[in-house]
């Protein structure tokens, strides 16, 4: 018969939840906890939210244009 190791309470973690499966992150949208169903996200609600800002554009990154070079001088030629 094998005997267990006593628990080293220098290792004990006891925000850990049971069964060594890491902690959800919360919701993206409002902090909530993630449900399983609309993950990452805790409902319907804040799913839609996010959509919704990604169509607006709420997520884009703004566009540089690259008509000047790194002196300041254009680099279209006129003729």
């Amino acid at each position: 018969m094998t005997q267990r190791a006593a628990p080293d309470p220098a290792n004990d973690n006891k925000d850990a939840p049971a069964g060594g499966a890491a902690k959800a992150a919360p919701c993206a949208i409002c902090g909530k906890p993630q449900s399983a169903a609309n993950k990452p996200f805790c409902s319907p609600r804040c799913a839609d939210i996010d959509l919704g800002r990604w169509l607006n554009g709420a997520y884009a990154i703004p566009a540089v244009d690259d008509d000047d070079d790194e002196d300041g001088l254009s680099t279209e030629r006129e003729g």
